[in-house]
């Protein structure tokens, strides 16, 4: 699991690792960024890798004698469009070793209210690591902004997802069929699955 890791609270790594474990999976915990807490909580000072030294322990990880028990790669958010090129060639030669190898890419670019990485982050998740996903799961804005298409309808966002690439994609924050909703399409080629619950207010 390659993503953002926070001292405080449960997203990112810090939401996946747990996840994965309590299912039984041991993971290998990859953080991009470390931050005292998510963004949205409040300004904080963001602890960042040298690129140089990220891409060198990307490296090891893809040669060690035990990339073996990798069976699936989850990535999430990025601190520089430079860790994703360094995570696309882990991917990539980890898959040449096992072309099983499941890569799930959760494209972490933004939201409603716009981009929260650099445009050169944002486009080298579009570019390096999307095409390499088995299974993405953008919200509707990160669809919208890989595929340049306005997506106001479910048919527009299985639009945009056939032609971005990946067989099988989750689309959070799609468009619901019931009033103060909050749909999400699942898209796996032949089929679509739309899923939905009612909008939180002050989700905790």
């Amino acid at each position: 699991v390659i993503s953002s890791h926070v001292m405080r609270g449960s997203v990112g790594n810090r939401a996946a690792v747990f996840g994965l474990e309590t299912l039984g999976f041991p993971v290998w915990a990859v953080p991009t960024v470390i931050l005292p807490w998510h963004p949205g909580h409040g300004p904080s000072t963001r602890l960042r890798f040298d690129n140089g030294d990220f891409d060198r322990a990307m490296q090891e990880l893809a040669q060690s004698r035990w990339s073996g028990e990798v069976r699936a790669i989850l990535t999430g958010y990025f601190g520089s469009a430079e860790q994703v090129r360094s995570v696309a060639k882990l991917i990539r030669e980890m898959k040449e070793r096992n072309p099983d190898l499941l890569y799930l890419c959760d494209p972490v670019m933004g939201d409603k209210g716009g981009l929260y990485v650099p445009v050169e982050t944002a486009q080298a998740i579009r570019d390096e690591l999307v095409p390499l996903a088995a299974v993405a799961t953008p919200n509707r804005y990160e669809l919208a902004w890989m595929s340049g298409a306005e997506l106001e309808t479910n048919t527009d966002i299985m639009d945009a997802a056939l032609a971005l690439g990946p067989a099988k994609m989750l689309v959070t924050s799609s468009v619901p069929m019931m009033s103060g909703g909050i749909g999400n399409l699942f898209l796996s080629g032949s089929h679509a699955l739309l899923a939905e619950h009612r909008a939180i207010e002050n989700v905790p």
